[in-house]
């Protein structure tokens, strides 16, 4: 089950939004895909067990917008961003 994209205010807020759609999962693969640019993001997955399975680069061709980064704990696909 592939899972995002996932905004919270807190980490404690992601981690329970994660929790509860791996116990949606009901023992299937869960797949995240963390935005690194959020340090916070990669614990709670890490926590559970998940594991890198790949890395991307996200390029820009012009200057970046501003966004609330700390909110971002998993993006929609990699296709969407």
């Amino acid at each position: 089950m592939r899972v995002g994209p996932l905004f919270a205010d807190t980490r404690a807020d992601a981690e329970a939004l994660l929790d509860a759609l791996i116990t949606e999962a009901d023992g299937r693969p869960v797949v995240i895909d963390v935005p690194e640019s959020n340090a916070e993001a990669v614990a709670p997955a890490e926590a559970r067990g998940m594991k890198p399975t790949f890395d991307t680069a996200r390029m820009y061709t012009g200057p970046v917008r501003d966004f609330a980064r700390q909110r971002g704990f998993g993006v929609a696909s990699l296709e969407l961003g």
